[in-house]
């Protein structure tokens, strides 16, 4: 499920290699010292050569399983939700593939593409390890990801955009931690890494990560879940829904899960983003529109205890003052920002001694503009 990068800071530049086709890029990392050394290997394209018992908690709903001996080396299904990425979707499978846990099946969909992605797939069908589905018309990220879960036999689920990729070791990784970990785990994700298409650098992404009951910590600080890390216990999903009313639900399914359950993770990199610009985050609308939402009706959840009311002009106003300053410097769509900054400092009067939504404000005075 993408989410946004809105707690990111950039850390250490890896060079590129100019040597390697992005195209067929992976990330790989000499564990467990992501920081020591990045490196970049090609992908193979021979793929035929790549080889509950429950209780339920009473308070969320969420089945615990219990029984970890039956669960030494539980099947792990990883999701590939993909639309016209035919470029990068070999990657990412290929990443899946070659992870250093063998106990794992591969589902990928593709939601109506048109750009030749269909060829690329077909020839994973024949692969035991890989079953694609091939849709005709695009109903958006969440349907596919339920598309893949109504079919999926693991114990565990894993999520992979198809223009991003998988290091080798974090199904290996996050599967040791949920292990030891106490059944109230819901949710395993880890540190990621950002690649550069325009550039070819890689750069490690800085987060302060959490673990136990997050939702506090989710609504206080913004997300801190990096996309593409996430693995989540089956029985889980069972409770939380990804509502297909959104393209893409980012992080709103954090703080769903987030009542439900806790979270720990991974202290390794696990994970490279693709940055392009094609990414979904990048439809400043739709995002805006799609977060104003979600945060507006997650604060209408009857069970959300007052004490977790308080932060609902904060989380409002930040939306309003993050994505009107990203429609006045992205997308030169400088009245459509305008407007969002008005009403983030309406939502929350200190922003406007905010310099940056002052500053936001005196440019939006300007004519839209076309930004290619």
């Amino acid at each position: 499920m993408p989410c946004y990068l809105n707690r990111a800071v950039l850390g250490k530049i890896i060079p590129a290699n100019d040597s390697l086709d992005p195209s067929n890029l992976c990330i790989d990392v000499a564990l467990p010292a992501f920081r020591r050394e990045l490196y970049a290997c090609r992908i193979e394209s021979d793929v035929a050569a790549v080889d509950r018992e429950e209780v339920r908690s009473a308070s969320s709903g969420f089945k615990y399983p219990t029984d970890r001996v039956a669960m030494k080396s539980p099947l792990v299904s990883a999701f590939i939700p993909s639309f016209n990425h035919a470029r990068y979707v070999e990657t990412a499978i290929q990443s899946l593939l070659k992870q250093s846990y063998a106990n794992l099946e591969v589902i990928v969909v593709d939601d109506g593409s048109t750009d030749g992605s269909h060829d690329v797939l077909r020839r994973f069908e024949a692969n035991p390890r890989v079953t694609v589905i091939l849709n005709e018309v695009n109903r958006g990220q969440s349907a596919a990801f339920n598309q893949a879960l109504a079919i999926a036999k693991g114990e565990f689920i894993s999520y992979l955009p198809s223009d991003d990729w998988h290091l080798k070791d974090k199904t290996r990784l996050q599967i040791d931690k949920f292990l030891a970990a106490p059944p109230s785990v819901g949710v395993v994700y880890g540190k990621g890494a950002r690649y550069f298409e325009d550039t070819g650098e890689t750069r490690e992404m800085d987060y302060t990560l959490r673990r136990g009951r997050v939702i506090e910590n989710l609504l206080r600080e913004g997300n801190f879940v990096y996309p593409a890390t996430p693995m989540f216990r089956r029985s889980l999903l069972d409770v939380v829904k990804l509502d297909e009313s959104y393209k893409a639900e980012g992080e709103a399914i954090y703080l769903k899960m987030a009542l439900k359950c806790e979270f720990d993770y991974v202290d390794e990199v696990v994970a490279v983003m693709r940055d392009h610009s094609n990414n979904t985050g990048k439809n400043v609308q739709m995002m805006y529109e799609d977060n104003l939402r979600y945060w507006t009706d997650f604060f209408k959840r009857p069970e959300l205890p007052e004490s977790l009311r308080q932060y609902r002009s904060a989380r409002l106003g930040a939306i309003h003052r993050t994505k009107g300053l990203q429609f006045i410097r992205t997308t030169g769509h400088r009245s459509l920002g305008r407007n969002a900054l008005l009403q983030a400092i309406k939502i929350r009067p200190k922003y406007g001694l905010d310099w940056k939504v002052l500053a936001g404000l005196i440019l939006s005075l300007t004519p839209d503009r076309t930004i290619v």
